[in-house]
């Protein structure tokens, strides 16, 4: 039933000025993240970096701060700082503030918001702070949920500009006090430019957006969107590396809007068994085989001086780098990323439990000679650079991983030859227990990553770590990528309630590795409450059903599902009633047709979730992949109407 229109709700993708009902059909994103600071010793620290000073004792530097926030008490309530230099958060009147230092730790201009922050306290709050880089209080400004919020400025002592000091950027923390945050941060940024009035309000209305019209990617210094949802690092989206180590901080999830998760930008998931897995000096290698190693002595493939030299001494033997990994029986892919400096060939082996080997030519991007690793990869990540794999199957609880160097395609693991102080260019280690190559994640830690986490997309030169072009194809035009935890909800109006005839549409992400029970698409159901109105759903990640009910409780249903050729992709799904058949639809063509035993849909006052279903209620059923471009229509559309909609979207999704 309906309880009236509304435009409060955050839209998902912006509607521009559409003042119809159905325009304010926007979705609250529930996508599920932030990190939760409970005031006494939690912190993440993201090291001291280049763009974090604003100053260098001359000049100083224009900036903003970006962060959404709750507060549990708003007493110097300390969002984000850096010893000495800056400080943004709330001060001990519990006003809103950012103050700019001298590197001294005393306050040279002093913006507060004006108000209190305690009408804040146990709301989500977007703040954003800029300064332009006068000498001036009226240089910085203070925006609270996008409106410019300056009532009280204060300059405190005569004007000295900003030191550039030596000290580590903090989350929940300013050093200089110890005074932790109590609440909860996502979606921070640090950028070294002073964002505009239209430019702050350009971040808050679009919450997809990382870097708002007008400003330059190379801008923004620091993005910890917080998506995570696992681990102790907070990964730095900017493409500057800038990754934060979370101490005490715990992941939260169904944080729901106005909490900008950025989740209609195209994340990645993956793990990796390889620790240390850039820094192939270190103690992690151990098994070290006749090589020299140089360790950031060339560009990587993320544009970073990360990568390392590895040559072969002038030792008549095997020249290898290795590493023992602990593992659980199954299948695995290894791959690492090679550039050549001398040698056509590099070869990725394993040991251990059983000898494995498979052999890659750098020099024309082909495969060589290979045995116990099948399903091989070589990939072109350009300036010389190939990413190479391969999938392995283990029954033990360890294997040895194993880069070596080799003179040709030889038919065996390993190969024997006097070394002439030759070598390869190496980077990015992986070993994921997947049967395909999964996304790069590279590990800084000294144990292995065996949980998926979200990769956010890096800026730098336009690609993310993987290589992908971020502008073309920027997030899926409006995929929700959702994780399990995650959903969007759209509440109840008018244009919902459909109870004559209904259509069901979407672009459907299905992996094999993301098994499901029974997981929300698209719906308006509430088991627990008997008000079920029209439910699209994933049985598993192959099957799917569509339902109907007329009074709330019972339901007519109909099946549809996907081949394995149409696995690891988008797929458009349309379910249609019509008062007498409900169709499935799969990629364009009819599916399955089920006769209905009533004519209408059950008006139920609940919300329509995407990704979901049964929401607020026990259990609820959370959808584990990407969906884009959820519709819904107050009529069954026709077959051919349902093949141009296909049609329309298949260059981008398929």
């Amino acid at each position: 039933m309906a309880v009236g229109f509304s435009n409060t709700n955050k839209p998902i993708n912006p509607r521009g000025a559409d003042a119809s009902p159905k325009g304010y059909n926007r979705a609250a994103l529930y996508s599920g993240k932030a990190l939760d600071f409970d005031g006494v010793n939690d912190s993440i620290n993201c090291g001291d970096f280049d763009g974090a000073s604003f100053g260098n004792g001359t000049t100083d530097t224009p900036c903003s701060i970006v962060s959404y926030f709750y507060l549990d008490d708003a007493d110097r309530a300390r969002v984000l700082g850096k010893h000495t230099e800056w400080v943004f958060g709330t001060n001990n009147l519990n006003e809103f503030n950012f103050s700019i230092l001298d590197g001294t730790g005393t306050a040279n201009q002093i913006r507060r918001a004006g108000i209190s922050a305690l009408p804040y306290v146990g709301k989500w709050v977007h703040m954003v702070a800029t300064y332009d880089g006068s000498s001036s209080s009226s240089g910085i400004n203070v925006y609270i949920n996008g409106v410019l919020s300056n009532g009280l400025a204060e300059d405190v002592g005569s004007y000295v500009a900003t030191q550039n000091t030596a000290a580590d950027v903090y989350v929940g923390l300013w050093s200089v006090d110890s005074r932790y945050l109590n609440g909860k941060v996502s979606g921070t940024k640090l950028f070294n430019t002073a964002l505009t009035a239209a430019q702050v309000a350009d971040l808050y209305n679009n919450p997809e957006k990382v870097v708002p019209t007008g400003v330059d990617n190379t801008a923004l210094k620091l993005w910890l969107p917080m998506m995570e949802g696992a681990g102790t690092t907070a990964y730095d989206g900017s493409g500057n590396g800038n990754h934060g180590t979370i101490s005490g901080a715990t992941w939260t999830h169904g944080i729901g809007a106005p909490v900008s998760q950025t989740a209609v930008i195209d994340w990645n998931k993956s793990h990796n068994y390889i620790d240390k897995s850039e820094e192939f000096e270190t103690a992690s290698w151990t098994e070290n085989r006749l090589v020299t190693i140089t360790d950031d002595s060339f560009i990587a493939p993320d544009g970073s001086a990360t990568a390392t030299e590895i040559v072969e001494t002038t030792d008549n033997d095997t020249h290898f780098l290795a590493q023992t990994l602990s593992v659980t029986a199954g299948d695995y892919f290894i791959s690492a990323y090679v550039k050549k400096r001398d040698y056509d060939w590099v070869q990725l082996s394993t040991g251990g439990d059983t000898t494995r080997y498979a052999n890659f030519n750098i020099s024309t991007g082909a495969t060589g000679n290979a045995s116990g690793i099948s399903d091989l990869v070589i990939q072109d990540k350009g300036n010389g650079w190939y990413r190479i794999g391969g999938k392995l199957t283990t029954s033990s609880t360890s294997f040895n991983y194993f880069i070596t160097l080799i003179q040709s395609d030889v038919a065996s693991r390993f190969q024997t030859y006097t070394g002439t102080d030759k070598g390869q260019y190496i980077w990015g280690a992986q070993a994921t227990k997947s049967a395909t190559l999964q996304p790069y994640l590279r590990n800084i830690g000294t144990s292995a990553i065996t949980d998926d986490v979200l990769l956010p997309q890096g800026l730098t030169s336009g690609r993310d770590i993987t290589g992908v072009n971020l502008f073309e194809n920027v997030r899926k035009q409006g995929a929700l990528n959702l994780d399990g935890n995650s959903w969007a909800e759209v509440h109840d109006n008018a244009s919902l309630d459909v109870t004559t005839g209904l259509t069901l549409e979407a672009w459907v992400y299905s992996s094999a590795s993301d098994a499901t029970a029974g997981d929300g698409v698209l719906s308006k159901w509430h088991e627990g409450s008997n008000e079920r109105s029209y439910l699209m759903y994933a049985l598993d990640f192959d099957s799917f059903y569509f339902f109907v009910s007329n009074d709330g409780t019972a339901s007519n249903s109909v099946t549809f599902g996907i081949n394995s050729a149409n696995y690891e992709k988008y797929n458009h799904f349309v379910c249609t009633f019509d008062g007498t058949n409900l169709k499935a639809y799969v990629n364009g063509a009819l599916y399955n047709t089920s006769a209905a035993t009533f004519s209408s849909i059950y008006d139920s006052d609940k919300n329509v979730a995407i990704g979901n279903y049964n929401i607020g209620q026990t259990p609820e059923r959370k959808y584990n992949n990407s969906i884009a471009q959820p519709r819904i229509y107050n009529r069954a559309l026709t077959a051919a109407e349902v093949l141009q909609n296909y049609n329309s979207g298949k260059n981008i999704y398929k």
